[in-house]
């Protein structure tokens, strides 16, 4: 899991068979090459297709400096379930909240739901009526369908 270049590198990581699922957040492989000087942000995105377990993406809308990279990215996965969802928070999302609020609540279950089975988290992203899905603040471009 990672938030922006943090992102990157959880994208980069992915591709570990020890890692059950991944949650990028405010995040997208640069299409092109990253500003010079920062090894950690060349990732190619030749590494979506290494993805093996669910993942999720989540967004602050058009206005953050991630959402084409991450739209481009969620395109480019085909292999395994992935939930793609944004609001307009901009790239810095809900943070400056205390815990993150919504942020924050969707990395909570999204985990005890990837990690912990917990089949009650796991309706905030399963079909049309999911959890976020129904939330007017959120736009959801592809749900996981299982």
């Amino acid at each position: 899991m990672g938030h922006s270049c943090g992102g990157l590198q959880a994208i980069r990581v992915s591709a570990d068979p020890r890692v059950s699922t991944s949650l990028i957040i405010n995040s997208g492989v640069f299409n092109g090459t990253p500003p010079a000087g920062i090894e950690e942000l060349n990732v190619g995105k030749d590494v979506l297709a290494k993805f093996h377990t669910p993942v999720a993406y989540i967004n602050g809308g058009p206005t953050d400096i991630a959402f084409k990279n991450s739209v481009d990215d969620v395109s480019r996965i085909h292999q395994v379930p992935v939930s793609f969802a944004y609001n307009d928070g901009g790239h810095g999302g809900t943070y400056m909240q205390a815990n993150g609020v919504v942020y924050g609540q969707i990395a909570t279950k999204w985990l005890e739901w990837q990690l912990k089975s917990d089949r009650e988290a796991g309706k905030m992203f399963v079909g049309s009526g999911c959890g976020y899905c129904t939330d007017e603040g959120w736009t959801v471009k592809e749900y996981i369908k299982k």
